[in-house]
């Protein structure tokens, strides 16, 4: 039994890990916030669900989730708390995205936490 659940564990940690190393920034990363040069604003998710749920519904649908989203400026300043690969599957993508957990560190949103998409989050290098 004790070798069983030793098994399950290693199998376990190897599958979170995986997916961990698949994500473009992790925990604890100082990030900046910026979108498309089409639309640089970033929307922020109050649930990772809602995020996903955005980018796979109609026009209609995602109209009627976005009291759920915040509009954040373009360089707004963040941390990564955590970061769930390919979890955003929308038909305008070629590849699943990202959901990034960010609490905002710069603003008058400063200290808010939400979600945003995976390419909405640029590295912010420090000089």
């Amino acid at each position: 039994m004790r070798k069983a659940c030793a098994i399950f564990i290693v199998c376990l940690i190897s599958i979170s890990g995986n997916a961990w190393a698949d994500c473009r920034v992790h925990k604890g990363e100082h990030i900046v916030l910026y979108s498309t040069t089409d639309d640089p604003s970033v929307l922020m998710w109050d649930s990772r669900a809602r995020l996903r749920e955005y980018h796979a519904a109609s026009f209609d649908e995602a109209q009627a989730m976005l009291p759920h989203a915040l509009l954040v400026s373009p360089g707004t300043h963040g941390d990564v708390v955590t970061c769930i690969s390919s979890y955003v599957l929308s038909p305008l993508f070629a590849t699943p995205d990202d959901a990034i957990g960010v609490s905002i560190t710069s603003g008058s949103m400063k200290g808010i936490v939400r979600w945003v998409l995976g390419s909405d989050v640029r590295p912010l290098h420090k000089n």
